[in-house]
């Protein structure tokens, strides 16, 4: 995660881990990035014992409006990356961001943030 921050940090402005938890492969894990136009990044990440990994990024503006959530609860079957995609407003929409790193990347292409 460090490396993700330090890569991005010309739109990071801070970070918070409120959960970390490894044992042995599972893993549970929850942060918040905020970004220099103050909007921020709820990352919640857990993986489980047998491998499994379950994920929820939400990106809200600055006033805590939901600007996209990328996530992967097997609820939308009838999308074509399915388990995967993202909701924008009221829409469901296929998506190939499936880590941190891709949604960085989407957030910093969507606001013309630059990455070093």
């Amino acid at each position: 995660m460090l490396d993700l921050i330090a890569r991005h940090k010309r739109f990071i402005k801070s970070f918070h881990v409120s959960l970390y938890e490894q044992e042995g492969e599972m893993l549970r894990f929850k942060a918040q990035l905020t970004f220099t136009n103050e909007s921020k990044l709820f990352i919640k990440e857990y993986v489980f014992e047998n491998k499994e990994r379950k994920y929820a990024y939400h990106w809200t503006d600055s006033s805590g409006n939901l600007i996209c959530r990328w996530d992967n609860a097997n609820h939308w079957p009838g999308v074509s990356t399915f388990p995967h995609h993202k909701h924008i407003g009221n829409e469901v929409f296929e998506s190939t961001e499936t880590s941190v790193g891709d949604v960085l990347n989407s957030i910093s292409e969507k606001t013309n943030f630059r990455v070093n």
